[in-house]
């Protein structure tokens, strides 16, 4: 996997990396920003809003409304998060399909998720199950090129043009079904979906005091992209990236498995 090192106006996909060890892949991330204002040194800086925030390798953060998106493939993973231990305490493997089985941290299958319908029978007929259940939340990763237009840098007066950067994001729930009935109508046309931009746009959505953006996503027809060599080796990398990270999902479970064997080692010891 390449790492991140320039942001260049070129076509030329070398020009945008540097070599890296493969244990540690890394690639600029993206994600919805809500807040109008970033921390920066002693400094609270204006930022556009909403708008997608990219945070490169060396965490240098470009905030963007006018954002343009690639999707090369993409993937599902669910987790756990303890919000009081401010940390994950479950994360599956990547998965494609929902009928097949995604390991995950505790050796089990996607963190005991369960399709909605199944999970709300359980509200009354079994509320612990559902407890739990509920704790259990869905993710789309995306995985794509990212174009971004007077694009601002915290602490740079400058704008920044992002052309085609290798990117990543992660979508929660209320953002998880839009991107794929846009990529699923665009297969229906025999189109691959990595030739084609989509234009960002943002909805507010509220419910009671909660507020929230959901991302709206208009294919750009009249600009296929010709994918060439570039396009397979980019592919290569994200492919590579989802396997680490599956390794990464499997290592874990069998640290913790290891700890299970070793304490009932220990029972059966003493």
């Amino acid at each position: 996997m390449n790492e991140l090192s320039i942001f260049e106006n070129t076509d030329d996909y070398t020009m945008l990396y540097s070599a890296m060890s493969s244990s540690a892949p890394s690639i600029s991330r993206a994600r919805i920003n809500r807040d109008a204002n970033v921390e920066f040194g002693d400094d609270l800086l204006g930022v556009p809003v909403p708008s997608i925030v990219l945070k490169d390798p060396s965490d240098q953060e470009f905030y963007a409304k006018d954002v343009y998106m690639r999707i090369y493939f993409d993937t599902m993973q669910t987790a756990i998060f303890d919000s009081d231990a401010a940390q994950y305490t479950n994360i599956s493997s990547h998965f494609k399909d929902f009928g097949k089985p995604a390991l995950d941290w505790q050796g089990g299958d996607k963190c005991g998720w369960i399709p909605s319908k199944v999970k709300d029978k359980l509200r009354t007929a079994d509320p612990v199950a559902f407890a739990a259940a509920n704790k259990v939340k869905l993710y789309r990763h995306l995985f794509g090129t990212i174009r971004m237009e007077n694009a601002i840098s915290p602490g740079s007066e400058e704008k920044h043009e992002i052309n085609h950067v290798p990117f990543r994001i992660r979508l929660g729930p209320s953002n998880f079904m839009e991107i794929s009935s846009v990529l699923g109508g665009l297969l229906k046309q025999k189109v691959n979906p990595a030739s084609v931009e989509l234009k960002i746009d943002f909805e507010l959505n509220k419910r009671g005091s909660n507020k929230w953006f959901t991302l709206k996503y208009k294919p750009i027809m009249t600009n296929i992209v010709e994918l060439d060599s570039d396009y397979k080796i980019l592919l290569d990398d994200f492919f590579n990236l989802v396997k680490y990270e599956n390794e990464q999902v499997a290592e874990k479970m069998r640290e913790n498995s290891n700890g299970v064997v070793d304490a009932f080692d220990d029972i059966l010891e003493a």
